[in-house]
């Protein structure tokens, strides 16, 4: 799902042509201009940005303009001048385009007019949302002139009992210009206007049933954000403005449209569908999985934001009978399959890009771009995003990526914390495996072999798949090629293994074994993946706010193992091996590493998971006090003239077997260790 940051609604009557026509007379002056003086060098001075807004019964006005100064030839392209809009929901009228050249005004649309384009400039994404862009190039613009364009866009609520939400975000970095952003809101017609960041106080007046709120900002110097802190950090200098009263308000507005569209007729092929899975299972757990395989597998994500789409669900019926639908359909078609099959399931609103900070912001629909299902059995919850491809097994769902989710219920639901748990599986798990036992001046044979996990896994299938086999095979050797530059390959492999959601690459080949020392000195192999890299430090200048958290990787986890075994050790010398077992959480990453050898043969694991989402700025302080100490030692096997170091194998490891690597219980998370032990 696509939300607009404007007012979006139902659709009326399309509006596809724009329309020249003088401001409207409730708009005022723009705002005054700064004449402080620009950096040397710049390219363009800005005059003014300004923004206006008028409430009116059953939508808004939004009259936008700006006047920028070319200074140098790379500012040149401001001419040209582009604006976009819904014509299902929103009419378009442009004012002014002129060009001030020596005071004087050139008035651009005598002789030029916009071209209107339907791009669909998502559309390799599966996107339609049917947005029209008008396109203009401003012929005769030269170094010297100012460009003046404005115009507005009166945006319609939709019929459903949409409410009028926007605002706008002043510049955070150092900026010479002036902003402005003014509400017009009837009596009535009741919003919450919020400000986030240093944004000077409004300057309100009353007019009659008017109020008038204006907020301006001129010649901004930098807002001071903390480095690598969570997203929500970077929300300043924002104004923001909602008719709705609370979480609870916005839940039971958009609830309704779920409902219907979750609704089957009497005769409704997904009424038939159910009652396929419920006779092939009575288990709760293995109808949501089926039901969520059907949405996945059996309709094609395309994101419809046409007339109206933009929050409106096809019905399940509809998404049915066309296979095919964006996450607003492809959620009411699960809904609706699930409760057919007795499963408890409802929509829920979501960020895909997490939503941090949503908590802090006014309660609109606008802060969420994506909705899942969160169905209920046996007292769990399971949280279905149908967009997703492959999902075969509850238990390996990704938690949601975002922070914070709204269910959509007809007497409401409150904004909710969504769970951050830590992966079960590792996104990428890296294992190799080298015979050395020929000698240490012969090459060595490889065995190595990737698993991916992520979502970019059906892409890759879809290339290898796509290429004749020879192809195919050239493109993994050349990845293989590009991982190990010192290995040859001499036989590649690819699997995609679909109960798992997994994509096994695979390589055997020779190659060059490094070895330090000789034969007088002994020698000594580094064991691939057998240390660890210390974290960063975690610092920032002293001018940012020291008290921010830092955000982390979340939720990588990785697996990296290998396996190596030693050629005769040269005459006078033993084997030896060292490497300490680590098992600790730092910085709210857990590391975990083992290692063994016996047999002449060298085993480690190690593994890295980000646990949480964020960390304090105390346990930052923690993490850096411990990088000193930190075991970033490597694994190495040597040769000694002492008794040898035998680590002694944990018990139930499954080291060296690449079909456990691949598997969907791969040992990299098994929480056992093995200890050195010296004789």
């Amino acid at each position: 799902m696509v939300v607009a940051s404007t007012v979006a609604g139902q659709a009326r009557d399309a509006v596809r042509d724009v329309r020249y026509a003088p401001a409207p007379n409730w708009v005022i002056a723009p705002p005054e201009a700064s004449d402080a003086p620009l950096p040397p060098g710049a390219p363009m001075r800005i005059v003014y940005v300004d923004q206006q807004v008028r409430l009116v019964p059953g939508g808004s006005e939004s009259y936008e303009a700006y006047r920028f100064k070319v200074l140098a030839p790379e500012a040149l392209a401001v001419g040209n001048v582009t604006v976009a809009w819904s014509p299902g929901s929103d009419v378009l009228t442009v004012h002014r385009l002129q060009i001030i050249r020596d005071g004087k005004p050139i008035d651009v649309l005598a002789t030029q007019k916009f071209a209107i384009l339907q791009r669909e400039s998502n559309l390799e994404q599966s996107m339609l949302d049917g947005q029209l862009t008008a396109a203009l190039q401003a012929s005769g613009l030269q170094v010297g002139d100012e460009l003046d364009f404005a115009f507005t866009r009166i945006s319609r609520d939709a019929a459903w009992g949409e409410r009028p939400q926007g605002g706008m975000q002043f510049p955070i970095m150092g900026m010479r210009g002036a902003w402005r952003w003014r509400l017009v809101e009837p009596d009535g017609q009741r919003v919450v206007v919020k400000t986030i960041g240093d944004l000077p106080a409004p300057v309100v007046t009353q007019a009659g049933a008017l109020t008038d709120r204006r907020y301006t900002l001129s010649d901004p110097a930098s807002a001071v954000l903390p480095e690598q802190a969570p997203p929500r950090f970077a929300v300043t200098r924002v104004v923001q403005f909602s008719g709705y009263d609370d979480w609870r308000t916005v839940s039971r507005t958009f609830a309704p449209l779920y409902t219907r569209a979750t609704t089957l007729s009497a005769g409704s092929p997904v009424k038939q569908e159910a009652a396929r899975i419920a006779a092939e299972t009575s288990d709760p757990a293995r109808r949501i999985e089926a039901a969520l395989r059907v949405a996945e597998d059996r309709i094609r994500y395309v994101y419809v934001g046409l007339d109206g789409g933009n929050y409106r669900p096809a019905t399940a019926d509809e998404t049915w009978q066309r296979r095919f639908g964006d996450c607003k359909a492809k959620t009411a078609l699960l809904i609706a399959l699930l409760r057919e099959l007795g499963i408890a399931a409802e929509p829920v609103l979501v960020s895909s890009n997490g939503g941090d900070g949503i908590d802090e912001r006014l309660p609109t629909p606008g802060a969420f771009d994506h909705i899942i299902v969160r169905a209920t059995a046996g007292g769990a919850s399971y949280w279905l995003d149908a967009t997703r491809l492959g999902d075969r097994h509850l238990a390996d769902l990704p938690p949601p990526a975002s922070r914070w989710g709204l269910a959509l219920r007809d007497d409401g639901a409150p904004l909710e914390a969504l769970p951050a748990t830590p992966p079960r599986l590792p996104d990428r798990i890296e294992a190799i495996d080298i015979d050395a036992s020929a000698g240490f001046d012969k090459p060595g044979a490889y065995r190595a072999q990737h698993v991916l996990r992520g979502d970019e896994i059906f892409t890759i299938r879809a290339q290898l798949a796509g290429l004749a086999d020879a192809d195919a095979q050239r493109a993994v050797a050349a990845y293989w090629r590009q991982q190990l530059p010192d290995v040859e390959p001499a036989t590649t492999t690819w699997k995609f293994d679909d109960d798992n959601r997994l994509l096994v690459l695979a390589m055997t080949g020779t190659g060059k074994v490094e070895w330090e020392g000789d034969a007088k000195q002994g020698r000594t192999h580094y064991v691939y993946y057998g240390g660890y890299p210390p974290p960063n430090e975690l610092k920032r200048p002293k001018d940012q706010p020291q008290d921010a958290p830092w955000a982390t990787d979340y939720p990588s986890f990785t697996c990296y193992s290998a396996t190596v075994k030693v050629p005769a050790a040269d005459k006078g010398f033993r084997w030896s091996f060292s490497s300490k077992p680590v098992d600790r959480t730092l910085g709210g990453v857990t590391y975990w590493r083992i290692a063994t050898f016996e047999h002449d043969v060298v085993h480690v694991t190690r593994t890295r998971r980000t646990d949480v989402r964020e960390i304090s700025a105390t346990q930052a302080r923690q993490l850096n006090d411990a990088i000193a100490g930190f075991d970033n030692n490597k694994a190495y096997v040597f040769e000694s003239r002492d008794k040898p170091t035998v680590d002694v194998a944990a018990p139930g490891s499954d080291f060296g077997n690449f079909a456990a690597f691949a598997g969907p219980n791969p040992p990299c998370q098994r929480p056992v260790h093995a200890a050195a032990v010296s004789k």
